[in-house]
């Protein structure tokens, strides 16, 4: 589940990161297909702004159960071993979401990734199908409007929701076709086998963040044999019920926002220094769904619900990091404060106008894995009570909460939440303690569908760890070179 950084974009609930400037220029690419098998090729050029690295395409099938059928184009991008004496093979990563490409990570391989890994693996990243420079979803109707509601409060509200998210399916499959049926998590797994097979390498390890661990894990369900080793970084735990799932990631960002608010009266950074965080961000949250706070350039006025929803956004790193200052807590204070100064800028949910074909490729595919639990107005109230008690500041905002967007979706699910069972790969999770989108308990139930893996618990804050953690980078490196670790221990940061 991860993350682009822009402020506006946080409510999304895209994966974690995206880059300012488009790195890439994609190359071209080649497929034919013979009798009974297909083979794979990738057409390599240098990318136009990373030329270290090597861009190109490759083609897929639309529908894997139609291997000689229609294709769709992926863009892919490899940094080879900076050493090619002490190379281990590749590296698929995949960053997060769904909604945010891997490729341009690997065109910025020194931000993203330890020297270990530049040295002793080709860096291979894809975008997934659907997404950024790949075969998109491009819908004309957007999925957020000015009268836009994941909380509605009245029957009225409710079916207005489930008609727009009827409309929008049907616009999705008008414009994009076939490929709002094939956008699948199951799919994007497939598309990776075929990668590996351009590249021709017998086995591949991973390195999957938030969203990428779910990928990861089906990627070796499927192919254990071709699966060397996997890091899985903020387990994401796809074998639970929708209503379980929803209520462990209302937990786990009620509990960020917690620490967060202890932790702002004392610190030097925090805006809202010696002030009752929680009393202030109510009452901010109350006056603006009593009052709308206007913002030039948006699509609406800021609510209290788009405050909610992107204060959650912005528990994600406590620190600054590689994405910014903005992106921190301290951060998050600062934009509260501006809030209540009249400046809700942070929390805008989107520029008026702008195409929202981030937003439509994410749930394309989450209405495809998730089947939500929700169809009536009476459950819907029940939900919105889940959201009241498990969390009275944030009241229920959360990333799973956004599967109301799929109540009425005309594609049905084709990979609902299952229990895997993964064989025979090596494999380390990462997972913070107190991680405001996946829930702890999560790595331990992904843990126990993975024979024999290893759990790295990271005692701090924020959305994943490799970035904000040396302890966990490091770990994650010699995992990924040597195939063990210490077994299940903890680290701090």
């Amino acid at each position: 589940m991860t993350n682009r950084v822009t402020l506006r974009d946080l409510w999304r609930g895209v994966g974690v990161a995206s880059l300012a400037a488009l790195l890439l220029n994609v190359g071209g690419a080649q497929a034919s297909a013979d009798p009974g098998q297909t083979r794979f090729k990738i057409a390599w050029s240098a990318c136009e702004k990373s030329p270290q690295t090597q861009c190109g395409t490759l083609k897929v099938p639309l529908d894997w159960s139609e291997p000689s059928g229609a294709t769709v184009s992926l863009a892919v991008a490899r940094r080879q071993a900076k050493d090619p004496s002490k190379r281990l093979g590749s590296v698929f990563f995949n960053p997060g979401g769904p909604g945010d490409g891997a490729a341009k990570y690997v065109a910025d391989a020194e931000t993203f990734f330890s020297p270990g890994l530049i040295e002793r693996f080709d860096l291979v990243g894809m975008d997934p199908r659907g997404i950024e420079n790949s075969s998109q979803v491009r819908c004309t109707m957007p999925v957020l409007t000015p009268e836009s509601t994941l909380f509605p409060k009245t029957e009225q509200e409710f079916q207005q929701l489930l008609k727009h998210n009827r409309e929008v399916g049907l616009n999705c499959l008008n414009e994009a076709g076939e490929l709002v049926r094939h956008i699948d998590t199951v799919s994007v797994a497939r598309d990776h086998e075929a990668l590996r097979l351009a590249l021709g390498e017998a086995t591949v390890s991973w390195l999957g963040v938030s969203y990428g661990t779910q990928l990861a894990a089906n990627y070796a369900q499927l192919y254990p044999s071709h699966t060397r080793a996997m890091v899985l970084d903020a387990a994401l735990e796809h074998s639970l019920p929708e209503v379980h799932q929803v209520a462990g990631e209302i937990i786990a960002a009620e509990d960020s926002f917690n620490r967060f608010a202890d932790w702002c009266p004392t610190q030097e950074t925090c805006a809202l220094r010696g002030q009752d965080v929680r009393a202030v961000f109510d009452r901010l949250v109350e006056q603006a769904d009593r009052t709308p706070i206007p913002v030039e350039g948006a699509l609406r006025p800021v609510t209290g619900e788009d405050i909610r929803m992107g204060t959650k956004g912005l528990l994600r790193f406590k620190e600054p990091s590689i994405y910014g200052p903005d992106l921190s807590w301290a951060g998050l204070s600062r934009a509260l404060q501006n809030a209540m100064d009249g400046d809700a800028s942070a929390f805008a949910v989107a520029p008026a106008g702008a195409p929202q074909y981030s937003m439509q490729g994410l749930l394309a595919n989450a209405c495809l894995d998730y089947a939500p639990q929700v169809h009536t107005y009476a459950e819907m109230q029940q939900r919105l009570e889940l959201g009241r008690q498990l969390a009275p500041h944030l009241q229920g905002a959360s990333e799973t909460w956004q599967a109301v967007l799929c109540i009425d979706w005309p594609v049905r699910p084709v990979n609902p939440p299952k229990t895997l069972n993964v064989r025979g790969v090596p494999t380390l999770i990462i997972h913070a303690a107190h991680d405001p989108s996946v829930h702890y308990s999560w790595a331990h139930g992904l843990a126990a569908q993975i024979d024999g893996s290893t759990l790295l618990t990271r005692a701090g804050d924020g959305h994943t760890s490799i970035y904000t953690a040396q302890c966990a980078k490091s770990t994650a490196e010699a995992f990924l070179i040597e195939r063990r670790g210490e077994a299940n221990r903890v680290c701090d940061g």
